[in-house]
C-alpha cells in the first residue's frame, strides 16, 4: 500500500518565514469545489464497485474511507478505517494514511494518535517523525515538534524539507543560533535556494552578525533579483544595523516590485519617522490605509506622527478610527482620550490668549 496522500505537507504547513501562499480567486475556488466533488463521487463509486468483489482489499478500504472523509462523511469514513485496522492491524501505512487525512483537515490531535500508532509499527520511519513534528507545531507544542523533527533529521540528514521546517521552528521560538546552523545546512544542500538564504540572513541579523546577513541577502538578490521580500528583509537588517538611509533605499526597492503590500509602506514610514522625515512618512502611512482602511497599526502610527508634527486635530481623526476598529482595546482608547484632552486644552489656551489681547 502506498501513502494515499502524496502531498508535501511539511513544507506547505510550516515554511512560512519568507512568504505565504497566494490565495486563489473566488471563481477558481468554486470551480475547484465542483471539480473535487465530481472527482470524489466518481472515485468513491469505483472503489465501492471493487469492494463488491474484493471486500477485504485493504488499500481500497482505506482509500474509500479517505474519500468518504473528504466528502464530509466522517462517521462512514471511521467505519472503513476501523475495518482496515481490524483486517491489517500491523500495517503502518493504514495508520499513516488516516493520520495524513486528519492532518489535512487540521484535526491535529487525532492525526497525532494515528501517527504514534504508525510509529510503533515503523519506528525508524523519518516521514512519521516529521509529520509528528508538523502536527505538534500546529498545536503550539514546540518542544515536542523540535524533538520529532530532530529525530527525523537524524534518520534522514539530507532531507532539506525537514531541515527548513526545524529551522523555522527555532527561528519562531527565538533560538536564532540553532536556526542559523540549520539554514546553513539547507543552503549547503541547495545553493540556489534563495528563501533559505533570506531566512539565514534574518537569523544572522537577530544574532547581530550583520555582515554575514548582508552577504546572504546579496546572494539571494543575485538568485532572485525581482523578489521583493529579500529587499524588505535586507532593509530591516540595515535598520537594525543603524543604517536607516540604506534601509529606506531597500524598502523603496521592495515597493517598486510590489505596490500592494501595506506592511512595506508601514515599515518604510516607521523608518522615515526615525529619520524625522515626518511629511514623507505621513504619505506612506496614508498609502497603507488606502490599501487597507482597517489597518489599526497604520492609523495609530499616522496619528502618532501627526502629533510629532504638532497636528493634534488631524491625529484625533485617525485615533478615532482606530477606536472604532478595535473598541475593546484600552490602550488605543487611552491614546485617543489623551489626544482629545490635549487638543481641548490647547484650544482653550488659544482662546484665552486671544481674549487677553
Amino acid at each position: 500500500m502506498e501513502n494515499f496522500f502524496n502531498k508535501d505537507y511539511l513544507k506547505k504547513k510550516i515554511q512560512k518565514s519568507v512568504e505565504n501562499s497566494e490565495s486563489e480567486l473566488l471563481l477558481e475556488e468554486k470551480i475547484n469545489i465542483v471539480f473535487d466533488q465530481n472527482y470524489y463521487d466518481e472515485t468513491l463509486k469505483n472503489y465501492l464497485k471493487i469492494l463488491e468483489s474484493e471486500p477485504d482489499n485493504i488499500e481500497v478500504i482505506v482509500n474509500t474511507g479517505c474519500i468518504s472523509f473528504l466528502k464530509g462523511e466522517e462517521e462512514k469514513a471511521e467505519q472503513y478505517f476501523h475495518k482496515a485496522k481490524k483486517l491489517d492491524p500491523d500495517n503502518y501505512l493504514v495508520y499513516l494514511n488516516i493520520a495524513n487525512l486528519y492532518f489535512e483537515k487540521t484535526k491535529y490531535e487525532k492525526a497525532i494518535l494515528y501517527l504514534k500508532k504508525a510509529l510503533d509499527l515503523s519506528p525508524n520511519n523519518p516521514e512519521i517523525y516529521a509529520l509528528l513534528g508538523a502536527a505538534f507545531y500546529e498545536i503550539k507544542k514546540h518542544e515536542e515538534a523540535l524533538k520529532y523533527y530532530n529525530k527525523a533529521i537524524k534518520l534522514n540528514p539530507q532531507k532539506q524539507e525537514y531541515i527548513i521546517n526545524l529551522a523555522n521552528i527555532y527561528q519562531e521560538t527565538e533560538d536564532y543560533q540553532n536556526a542559523a546552523v540549520l539554514y546553513e545546512k539547507s543552503v549547503a544542500l541547495d545553493k540556489k535556494d534563495y528563501k533559505s538564504l533570506i531566512c539565514l540572513g534574518n537569523a544572522y541579523s537577530e544574532l547581530n552578525k550583520f555582515e554575514k546577513a548582508f552577504d546572504c541577502f546579496e546572494k539571494a538578490i543575485a538568485l532572485k533579483p525581482d523578489y521583493y521580500k529579500v529587499y524588505l528583509c535586507y532593509g530591516i537588517s540595515k535598520s537594525n544595523y543603524g543604517k536607516p538611509d540604506e534601509a529606506v533605499e531597500k524598502y523603496k526597492k521592495a515597493l517598486s516590485l510590489n505596490l500592494g503590500d501595506e506592511k512595506i509602506y508601514i515599515i518604510l514610514a516607521n523608518t522615515l519617522v526615525e529619520k524625522n522625515s515626518y511629511d514623507e512618512a505621513i504619505e506612506y502611512y496614508k498609502k497603507a490605509i488606502e490599501l487597507n482602511n482597517k489597518n489599526i497599526t497604520a492609523h495609530i502610527a499616522l496619528g502618532n506622527t501627526l502629533i510629532l508634527k504638532g497636528n493634534i486635530k488631524e491625529s484625533i481623526y485617525y485615533y478615532r478610527i482606530a477606536t472604532f476598529l478595535e473598541p475593546a482595546n484600552i490602550k488605543i482608547r487611552h491614546i485617543y482620550e489623551e489626544a482629545l484632552e490635549e487638543y481641548a486644552s490647547s484650544t482653550i489656551k488659544k482662546i484665552t490668549e486671544e481674549d487677553d489681547k
